[in-house]
């Protein structure tokens, strides 16, 4: 046990040695009692806590009873929370890009024309005869 340690013992915890650690009382007070110094600081402690054991306990004054009553009786404001008119929820974004995607594939494809059908009045002389050749070859 060192005079540091018997300093920080009576500064955290009081002048009582009864209120110090079991484990370190009995070897802080052998020190307590061949250092003057410390004795002194511990005279000093004591003083400090009679003054404190003076005051009143503000925990002691409550009455849990009485608060309970007028914390229920004491209105709260309403706190209205105003939101937007339309929030879009952030987990609904991946979902709206792939709707926008779809819709202007779908749009591009109207466009172009893609979707229309070709019969063969619309094939060129060359695709009529790879339509032919074709077809003769799947007959039997």
């Amino acid at each position: 046990m060192t005079q540091k340690r018997v300093a920080e013992l009576i500064a955290a915890y009081g002048a009582a040695p009864d209120k110090w650690p079991e484990a370190e009382r009995i070897a802080a007070l052998a020190v307590l009692r061949r250092d003057p110094a410390l004795q002194a600081e511990l005279r000093q402690m004591a003083a400090l806590d009679a003054a404190l054991d003076r005051w009143p306990s503000p925990a002691a004054q409550v009455d849990a009873v009485a608060l309970a009553a007028h914390v229920s009786a004491t209105p709260r404001p309403r706190v209205v929370a105003r939101r937007p008119f339309f929030r879009f929820p952030i987990f609904a974004w991946p979902n709206a890009a792939g709707l926008a995607a779809a819709a202007l594939a779908g749009f591009l494809v109207g466009w172009s024309g893609l979707d229309s059908d070709y019969s063969s009045a619309q094939l060129d002389s060359v695709d009529q005869q790879i339509v032919a050749s074709l077809v003769e070859d799947a007959t039997w």
